[in-house]
């Protein structure tokens, strides 16, 4: 070999060495031994030299991935050697001599020498950890590629072991990241994504978004597991500000439709949303079924606004001296021709989720001023009417712009329409939210605060904003304690020391109206004085149930 090949061999080896991103070199037989791998592959894998890595892999390529996944690796690169394809690009998962589970990127090309022998040379593009740490990688499209790649192993005639899609949410992150700060919502990221990987080592664990997380395990202990790792949070963030949850769905079919899998599982980690001791729920028929219902809401709404299939039904809202009915919460329902009566459970976090729930809003706001003119036209009993906005409201359209536009239209006065805000809203845009309050306010509208209590309440909120009512959320009253009382009783207190009414939502029973009368709270709504009803259904049932709650002298106070 002359001088000069000799130095381009030198150039062409320093130059692998450089390359920002994986190189390996083995050879096309079964034994897969490895050649050369660089620095980076090396560091890759958690190990400080040539030495230690050869060491750690046994010098050959199939130890490089998981166990499980070392019978696919042969069956893909016996294909690549007898295919057509110019290159072969792989996805594998590989545990590193420290444990940590990361994910690769691979296009291998297969090269034969000029005496014949196989060679394949593989390069990885770099891999950066990313803001949770632990390689937790981000993005459901990522995870749905390396899931379905994984799944696409066993169609070569492999026996598919039964698999477990896992779902994992977080809830109220937000309000812990407003009360600790964002680099402390970082770390609590950092350290979920951490104790699941740990929990399912040598499994896909991905970040899809924010604080949401998917798992694709194998089916068997799942339920330990999670609770394992759900044991290791809870002692970690002992405060309760945030809920760890789990749901679950079993694949058994490697040509499984991975998106509606993750749906499913993301359901049954909703259908435990706000549960504070059940943290696992895994996909039943039922949620299959609620599954079919979401994707016809979503494909659905533009429909059923025009033709009018949502509609308002009303709830009474009562003053508790002298039980007079004095107003109404509209409440949608969405009579479908398919699908019979469906509840907002089933349509409002889909509407959510698909970011059209201002759709369902905006026809609400128009609907209830609608029947309002039509009522007042006949010269039937007319009451206020409070309808509800979310944040999605401000920020998928002007919600100050929708209601001004249907008042003027219909000749609504604008103290006959009351606004209900959930506190959530006021916690998460801040500023911008205090000026669409002020717009209400000025324009004459009524504002309640909606589900006070319900796990965002803090007292900034009552500071930083004017409110007309607050409705106490209905968790005050599960159970209906002697501390529960108390903290009531605290609640309705300062409320009238700041001159803002109070509403006791969700009334069911005899004794909460008691409590209420004697903690002299201004209003209540609840089935125990009329459930959502159609406008004149609801006016005649609340006056029926309030004759009866006269009549039996042990429901009221002296």
């Amino acid at each position: 070999m002359t001088e000069q090949a000799i130095k381009d061999r030198q150039a062409v080896a320093k130059g692998l060495e450089c390359i920002p991103g994986g190189v390996v070199i083995f050879r096309g037989n079964e034994q897969g031994e490895l050649l050369y791998a660089n620095p980076y592959v090396i560091d890759f894998y958690d190990c400080a030299n040539e030495a230690e890595f050869k060491a750690f892999t046994g010098n050959t390529i199939y130890t490089m991935v998981r166990p499980e996944e070392q019978e696919n690796l042969r069956q893909c690169l016996r294909e690549e050697r007898t295919g057509p394809a110019a290159y072969y690009r792989m996805r594998y998962t590989a545990c590193t001599k420290k444990g940590r589970l990361r994910h690769l990127d691979v296009i291998d090309r297969v090269v034969q020498t000029a005496a014949g022998e196989l060679l394949h040379y593989s390069v990885t593009l770099p891999v950066w950890d990313n803001e949770v740490g632990q390689d937790a990688m981000t993005g459901t499209t990522r995870f749905l590629t390396y899931a379905s790649q994984f799944l696409a192993f066993y169609r070569h005639g492999t026996a598919m072991p039964p698999m477990s899609l896992i779902f994992f949410n977080i809830e109220r992150f937000k309000l812990y990241n407003i009360k600790y700060g964002i680099d402390a919502g970082s770390q609590l990221l950092a350290r979920c994504a951490a104790v699941l990987q740990e929990t399912f080592a040598n499994d896909f664990v991905f970040c899809i978004s924010d604080d949401r997380f998917a798992i694709l395990t194998e089916a068997g202990q799942v339920r330990e597991r999670v609770t394992a790792a759900r044991n290791v949070l809870r002692q970690d963030f002992a405060d309760r500000v945030v809920a760890f949850h789990f749901g679950c769905y079993r694949i058994t079919d490697p040509a499984e439709n991975l998106h509606q899998a993750l749906d499913m599982a993301r359901l049954a980690c909703e259908s435990i949303r706000g549960s504070v001791e059940t943290y696992f729920c895994e996909g039943t028929k039922d949620l299959a079924a609620g599954l079919d219902l979401r994707a016809y809401v979503v494909g659905h709404i533009d429909e059923a606004v025009e033709k009018d299939w949502i509609r308002p039904y009303y709830q009474p809202v009562v003053a508790l001296s002298g039980l007079r009915h004095v107003g109404f919460e509209a409440l949608a329902r969405w009579i479908d021709p398919v699908h019979g009566l469906i509840m907002p459970k089933h349509f409002i976090s889909a509407l959510e989720d698909s970011q059209q729930i201002d759709k369902l809003d905006r026809h609400m706001i128009r609907a209830v001023c609608r029947e309002y003119r039509q009522r007042v036209d006949a010269g039937e009993t007319v009451l206020p009417v409070s309808v509800n906005l979310s944040r999605l409201d401000f920020l998928l359209c002007n919600a100050y712009e929708v209601l001004e536009e249907n008042v003027r239209a219909y000749g609504v006065p604008r103290q006959m329409l009351r606004v209900e805000l959930t506190e959530s809203l006021l916690l998460d845009e801040g500023e911008r939210i205090k000026e669409e309050i002020a717009h209400l306010r000025q324009a004459g509208y009524e504002l309640w605060i909606d589900d006070f209590g319900s796990g965002y309440s803090s007292l900034n909120t009552l500071k930083n904003y004017d409110f007309d009512v607050v409705k106490l959320d209905r968790m005050f009253l599960e159970p209906f304690t002697g501390k529960a009382k108390k903290i009531l009783g605290a609640v309705l207190s300062m409320n009238q020391a700041l001159g803002i009414r109070s509403l006791g939502e969700g009334l069911e029973t005899t004794d909460e109206l008691r409590f209420f009368c004697q903690t002299r709270c201004e209003l209540a709504q609840g089935y125990l004085l009329g459930r959502p009803l159609p406008y004149e259904e609801s006016l005649a049932e609340c006056a029926e149930k309030r004759q009866c709650i006269r009549q039996n002298r042990n429901c009221l106070p002296g």
